[in-house]
């Protein structure tokens, strides 16, 4: 299973943001997830891997009430993204959110997360 973003060009990606579905009976999450992207005109998924080239597995929430921001340190250059959630609580349910690296002033906040990036976010979806 997975979601995809259609970003419709390419976009530089430097970080995704994760929140639960609460307004259903009990409350649902992805708890872990990998990131697969594609650039505009590649016919090829790429994993996201670390810096070891090792496939990198994402902490998503862990609660129905924080919003979970996982920066990239490798940014993403890409028009399609995927998310591939692992492990989950009751389904694999989530809202999601691409933060787009800009050299503008910061349009989406996500408090208590300051980044150490020369790099400001701005959402895309």
């Amino acid at each position: 299973e997975w979601i995809e973003i259609d970003l419709l060009e390419n976009k530089l990606i430097g970080g995704i943001a994760t929140g639960a579905r609460t307004n259903y009976p009990g409350i649902q999450y992805v708890k872990t997830y990998n990131i697969q992207h594609r650039k505009e005109g590649a016919n090829t998924w790429v994993n996201y891997t670390d810096s070891s080239e090792k496939l990198q597995t994402f902490e998503g929430n862990h609660n129905g009430y924080e919003t979970v921001l996982n920066e990239l340190p490798r940014h993403i250059f890409a028009r399609y993204v995927r998310l591939l959630p692992l492990t989950f609580q009751q389904h694999p349910t989530l809202r999601w959110e691409l933060l787009e690296c800009t050299k503008s002033k910061l349009t989406a906040k996500i408090a208590a997360h300051p980044t150490s990036s020369t790099f400001r976010y701005s959402a895309l979806f």
